[in-house]
């Protein structure tokens, strides 16, 4: 699937708005100034609990330069300053600096072991990273002091996923339910994160049973039912994924990703002309990705110009990355039977790609189409030494030759 849906548990944007415990006494918001300064005169020789609750009032108004920069003169006072150091830290991760921000957080987490916002943050910028051990290791410290923290808890039991420990992120799942008691919301969370762990381990029934449960429990919010709809596509259930998708619209009619996921789960379906309406609505909310689904789309409903028109700006967006786009543009005019078209096609791909063995094909079965068996023969000869298709074009290398035989023997009859 190419488009990526939110995952219980909460992520990093969400997570870190709890991260910095601000039971202290922090100064309350002001205004900032229309040059985008913060407006807020800081006495000189402030304590180092001053200054963190200065970098904690400045990062609840996202002013992150002023932020870090109190957090930094906390720790010029006082150097072990634990607040001070996850303050700091997650500037570094609202500000996608992760390598930076696990390096303070680790630090953070050396100065005391009983630092629970520090845990939690370098499990989260671990995340970020892709360092998924790394993430769940810091998880598992922050729910051993905080047993209790149920989106701990399912932050951790999400790493377990992505790591394949799949029995103990289930394990820690069905634990957690008992904190959770009386609690809806909180419980359908847990069932949608438990039924995202059944579905990667390939127990599709009880995680599509999982998330019904947590949509019985907590109908009116989408991020279940998105789930469920990335679950359904996984196990190729399509039909219940587009139903899914559906309801998702119902609840967020504006959802940009859930209009692009039923497209696509509309082109899975073959339905090829709900997919060209879905796509074409969202206008210039269309990916790369989305054009060029919609490009196949155009092309299974025999619209070749708007097909071939659509896969031109994939090639102009990405073109390193969609080189072989000009093998479905000449074969959208092959199988329109546009031989000369598909011809072009081919060799332009190939001014940029030489070696491409599925322009050269469709080039050689475009020859063969108009006749030109002769011509065919060494493009043919060309393809054998690509593995793909080297059975293919032995075939009609033979199928070719064949054909001039027979041609040169009628001629010869003529004569």
């Amino acid at each position: 699937m190419h488009q990526r849906f939110r995952r219980y548990p909460i992520g990093i944007t969400a997570v870190c708005a709890t991260l910095i415990l601000l039971s202290t006494g922090c100064s309350g918001s002001k205004a900032s100034r229309p040059d985008g300064t913060s407006g807020t005169a800081r006495a000189p020789g402030m304590s180092s609990r001053g200054h963190f609750e200065a970098g904690a009032d400045f990062l609840g108004r996202g002013l992150l330069d002023d932020a870090e920069r109190e957090f930094r003169l906390a720790l010029e006072a006082d150097p072990n300053d634990q607040d001070a150091l996850a303050g700091l830290g997650r500037v570094q991760v609202e500000r996608g600096q992760y390598s930076d921000a696990v390096e303070i957080l680790e630090r953070a987490t050396r100065v005391s072991s009983q630092r629970v916002s520090a845990y939690r943050t370098l499990g989260d910028a671990h995340m970020a990273l892709g360092e998924t051990e790394e993430a769940a290791t810091a998880y598992r410290q922050a729910v051993a002091l905080t047993p209790d923290n149920v989106s701990l808890r399912l932050a951790l039991a999400h790493a377990l996923m992505e790591v394949g420990d799949y029995n103990e992120a289930s394990s820690i799942c069905r634990a957690t339910f008992r904190y959770v008691k009386n609690h809806p919301d909180r419980e359908a969370e847990v069932y949608c994160q438990l039924g995202d762990v059944y579905s990667r381990e390939g127990k599709q029934a009880e995680a599509i049973s999982s998330l019904y449960k947590a949509m019985e429990l907590n109908p009116r919010d989408p991020e279940i039912t998105r789930t469920l709809a990335t679950i359904a596509v996984r196990g190729g259930l399509y039909a219940e994924a587009a139903a899914a998708c559906q309801r998702v619209l119902q609840l967020a009619p504006l959802d940009i990703a859930a209009k692009k996921q039923l497209a696509w789960i509309n082109f899975k379906l073959e339905r090829y002309p709900l997919t060209i309406k879905h796509y074409e609505a969202l206008g210039d909310s269309l990916g790369t990705v989305d054009r060029y689904y919609l490009a196949q789309a155009y092309v299974k409903s025999q619209k070749t110009d708007r097909a071939v028109e659509l896969f031109r700006e994939v090639v102009r967006a990405d073109p390193e990355n969609y080189k072989g786009v000009y093998c479905n543009m000449a074969y959208a005019y092959y199988d329109a039977t546009r031989y000369q078209r598909a011809i072009e096609v081919a060799h332009e791909g190939l001014s940029g790609d030489s070696a491409n063995a599925c322009l050269k094909f469709c080039w050689a079965q475009a020859l063969d189409k108009m006749g030109r068996h002769e011509e065919a023969i060494p493009i043919f000869e060309q393809v054998m030494s690509d593995p793909v298709y080297a059975e293919s074009a032995q075939r009609e290398l033979e199928r070719q030759r064949r054909i001039i035989r027979l041609l040169k023997t009628k001629e010869k009859s003529k004569g």
